[in-house]
Formats: structure tokens, C-alpha cells, sequence
């Protein structure tokens, strides 16, 4: 079975439309963030690791390209929702968020588009919002870029070293590829709660 497993997904990754369908997913992802975009860029590399395809460098452009389509189509569709977002009221959470990134978006928002990238949900609320409160569209663009290229050269390249371990067991390289993927991910999730919370702290901001 596992034999098996691993011939289908070869055969898969070493299809010419492997790329594109990758791009399309990291697309969709950042439209509706419940397509584990992360756990298949770890399973690409992690493959790629133990057998050698599909290409790493190649899994790594499409997924970047596919991200900054993606986040850019996010943040004109936030552009749209101007209206809706002031009309939040300021006591709900959602009307806090909105108070939050105008407050920030001047201060540090180059380092919350960059962090947030890593974070499937906050990517999708942060680059909606910014959108919305018609934060510079070059700024954004720039910060994203980099954001984006620094997530899928992280995600794919993890993976990549999972599967370089356990080359002579590609399902077992797999594994732990995306293990160490979602690992890495927790880390640098709580790692940017926690250098947020102390900079607000330090500047007397209360957290939202």
C-alpha cells in the first residue's frame, strides 16, 4: 500500500501540470484559507527530497507566484469592502481588528504583511483589511513580495530537508517533511504573537 502511495504521488509530481495546479492551489488559498497550501508544499518538497521530483526550484516559483496573485486579488476585493469594514462598530472584535491594522498600518504594517504570510487565517484578515482601509497598494505589493518569496522558499525547502534524511524511505521522508513543515509554522506563529504583544507593550498599546 505504501508502495503504492508513493508511485501515484511520483507519478503525480512528475506530470508538467504539477506546477500550474500548484500555483492554482496557493490561489485558492489565499481566497478561502481552508486549502492546506503548507502541507502540500511540504509534501512537494519533502518528495522531492527523497526521489527528486518534482523540480524544488520549480515547486517554489509556482508557489510563489500563485501566493502573490492570490494576496494581491485579496487585497482588491478588500478595496471593495470599504463601506462594509466602517461600518464595524468599534466595540465588537471585528471593529477592534479594523482599529488595530489603521493604527499599525503606518507603524509596522511592512512586518505584519511579512509575518502574516505564515499564518493561513491572518494573511487572509490582514490583506482583506489593508485593502479595505485603502493602505498604499505599492507598499503593500512590496512587503507581500517579500513576505511571499521568504513562506515558499521556508515551506518547500523544509520539506525538501525532511525527505533528504530519509531518502532510501520516501513515505517516511514525507512524514516527517511535513511534520517539520507544521512544526517550523507553530513556531513562527507564536514566536510573532509574542514580539507583537511585548512591542505593544513597550509602547503602551493595550492588545486587542
Amino acid at each position: 500500500m505504501a508502495d503504492q502511495i508513493v508511485m501515484w504521488l511520483e507519478q503525480l509530481m512528475t506530470m508538467p501540470i504539477f506546477y500550474p495546479l500548484v500555483s492554482l492551489l496557493i490561489v485558492l488559498d489565499a481566497l478561502v484559507p481552508l486549502v492546506p497550501s503548507e502541507t502540500v508544499l511540504n509534501l512537494a518538497g519533502a518528495f522531492a527530497g527523497s526521489t527528486g521530483v518534482p523540480n524544488v526550484w520549480a515547486v517554489i516559483f509556482f508557489a510563489a507566484s500563485g501566493a502573490i496573485i492570490g494576496d494581491n486579488i485579496c487585497y482588491i476585493l478588500g478595496t471593495r469592502l470599504v463601506k462594509v469594514v466602517n461600518r464595524f462598530d468599534s466595540e465588537t472584535k471585528a471593529g477592534q481588528a479594523v482599529v488595530w491594522v489603521r493604527r499599525n498600518m503606518r507603524r509596522r504594517a511592512g512586518v505584519t504583511i511579512i509575518v502574516a504570510r505564515f499564518i493561513p487565517w491572518a494573511r487572509w484578515v490582514a490583506t482583506i483589511i489593508l485593502g479595505s482601509v485603502r493602505y498604499p497598494w505599492f507598499a503593500f505589493f512590496i512587503y507581500d513580495t517579500i513576505g511571499v518569496i521568504v513562506w515558499a522558499f521556508q515551506t518547500v525547502l523544509i520539506g525538501y530537508a525532511g525527505g533528504a534524511l530519509f531518502r532510501d524511505n520516501p513515505l517516511l521522508g514525507m512524514v516527517v517533511g511535513v511534520l517539520l513543515g507544521t512544526f517550523v509554522g507553530f513556531l513562527i506563529q507564536r514566536a510573532q504573537t509574542r514580539l507583537f504583544e511585548w512591542s505593544d507593550e513597550r509602547r503602551g498599546y493595550s492588545s486587542i
